[in-house]
């Protein structure tokens, strides 16, 4: 009997399109909207009390205001690990390491003499490799060099 009273109250035009008969209910939608609402504002409370609590006491204000730390003569403190900022001119530093890469990429030189490994300029190994190839490999067994097997029996002894 309870839904004979349901369907009193609805009109025939719903019954027939079978749309809902009632207004939706707008308590569980409001009590959402209120608990959000609620939550931010504790939240926002919270966080400035903590904010509050917190900032009262810094330990680093005790000693001096919070700053930048700068030395007087303008080299590094000494309490800091290294490496320390470089507080001078760093261009002199920059281009004298540029100036020997340059150098070592085109110049000749040993690099290990005691196994014969040698350095050569950029532009003279292109130009090699150009005239002679890159090493292809079949079956891990270089075509143009040899096996690595044969170039070891193929060194002359080092003494």
């Amino acid at each position: 009997m309870p839904n004979d009273a349901l369907h009193i109250s609805v009109s025939a035009e719903s019954l027939e399109r079978k749309h809902e008969a009632r207004e939706p209910h707008l308590r569980n939608p409001v009590i959402v909207v209120a608990s959000v609402a609620f939550m931010m504002i504790f939240c926002l409370v919270a966080a400035g009390i903590l904010a509050a609590i917190f900032s009262k006491e810094r330990p680093m204000q005790k000693t001096r205001p919070l700053g930048l730390i700068a030395a007087p003569d303008l080299h590094p403190l000494a309490r800091f690990p290294k490496p320390n900022l470089q507080i001078d001119d760093g261009h002199a530093q920059m281009s004298a390491l540029l100036a020997r890469q340059n150098f070592e990429l085109n110049s000749y030189g040993w690099i290990d003499r005691s196994n014969g490994i040698v350095r050569i300029p950029i532009d003279r190994a292109m130009d090699l490799i150009l005239q002679r190839g890159l090493p292809t490999r079949t079956n891990g067994i270089s075509q143009t060099d040899g096996s690595p097997l044969q170039l070891i029996q193929e060194r002359p002894e080092q003494r």
